[in-house]
């Protein structure tokens, strides 16, 4: 079980959530009937420079660890970071620190992403690079790494961009697609619109957040005159504060061994932040 929840946090990026609390089932269930004007309307522009959003990680309703995520601007566009780690407790059994990295440009199409994770002195890392032909470069601890085109992507983005994405929609009665590359299959992530709930958390209470429920299917047909997802294999629950800033309060996902859920605990914006971090850094950290 602590394996798998190790991978879980290594991918942070975007995580699902069905113990959100002060939501009732039929809120996370059921899209509302009719949408207003204020729900079709899309969120201001982002992504913000210099936000700062930290979230506790509980699995089956313990704390295990914590998150933050950061946005910078930096040339052509911006770069979002998520660093995860576990908290003491859980690092006696096993220490896991993750960080994940993508490169959005001004188009809002993502250019780069990068993932390292260490679990107890095991590193791996893998990287994208989101060019006209996408690569992905791949090394686990101890193994030679590799890489590999992925010619069968149309108009990929990583799970970091998406949550991004997801944070500019306007409500719809309609599923929106996205494709999204971090393997060698493609994967079609559909997100539904479910309605609105109050949501509490540490970072305090928010009213009517938007409540979107991402679903992950594997392509069973992709080229270049179809593309057919296939059956769900796995969702997210995700809630968004209804104001400006378009926050992302909850995120969360069930599991066989349990529910894994982030909870927004501050928010705020740093013009000063941390050191932008690049693609190849994050990968070079599981060669040192």
């Amino acid at each position: 079980m602590i394996r798998r929840f190790h991978r879980l946090l290594g991918c942070l990026t975007l995580a699902g959530c069905s113990s959100t609390s002060g939501l009732s089932a039929d809120a996370m269930t059921a899209r509302e009937a009719e949408l207003t004007a204020a729900d079709l309307k899309a969120a201001a522009p982002l992504p913000c420079a210099g936000e700062r959003l930290a979230y506790g990680i509980t699995l089956a309703g313990l704390p295990v660890g914590s998150a933050e995520f950061f946005t910078e601007r930096v040339d052509g566009g911006w770069q979002l970071q998520l660093v995860g780690a576990t908290n003491a407790l859980v690092d006696w059994f096993c220490a896991v620190r993750g960080v994940a990295c993508s490169n959005v440009g001004d188009d809002g199409r993502a250019t780069s992403f990068a993932l390292w994770i260490d679990e107890d002195g095991e590193r791996s890392a893998r990287s994208l690079a989101y060019d006209e032909i996408p690569t992905l470069w791949f090394r686990e601890d101890g193994a030679e790494s590799w890489h590999a085109e992925l010619t069968q992507y149309a108009r990929p983005r990583d799970p970091l961009s998406l949550l991004q994405e997801l944070r500019r929609l306007a409500p719809s009665a309609d599923a929106r697609d996205f494709e999204v590359a971090m393997t060698l299959r493609s994967f079609c992530y559909r997100a539904r619109f479910l309605g609105r709930a109050d949501v509490d958390t540490g970072a305090g209470d928010f009213e009517r957040a938007l409540l979107w429920r991402v679903e992950v299917r594997p392509y069973d047909a992709l080229d270049e005159l179809r593309a057919e997802p296939g059956a769900i294999v796995g969702f997210y629950e995700v809630a968004i504060s209804a104001d400006a800033r378009r926050l992302p309060v909850k995120v969360t996902r069930a599991f066989g061994f349990g529910e894994v859920s982030l909870e927004l605990t501050r928010a705020g914006v740093d013009e000063a932040g941390p050191a932008v971090l690049t693609a190849a850094r994050v990968a070079g950290a599981a060669r040192e």
